[in-house]
């Protein structure tokens, strides 16, 4: 069985994404907005959605499907 070439770099993609994702919640949280008093909020969400991300991502290295369901 030969796996869809468009599956192959999804592990890493969703990696990528999720530092990203990681980087950035950082940077909510380290810096302030004076037009948007949430940032920590934001910090929050963002490093969770991060580590939802790279959860799938570790998942994915596995099999690119077990994510898709």
């Amino acid at each position: 069985w030969k796996m869809n070439d468009i599956l192959k770099n999804v592990a890493n993609n969703m990696l990528e994404l999720g530092l990203g994702a990681l980087t950035h919640a950082n940077r909510h949280a380290a810096y302030q907005d004076p037009v948007n008093d949430k940032w920590g909020e934001l910090s929050v969400l963002q490093a969770a959605h991060a580590a939802e991300i790279l959860i799938k991502a570790r998942i994915a290295q596995e099999h690119p499907l077990l994510i898709m369901e």
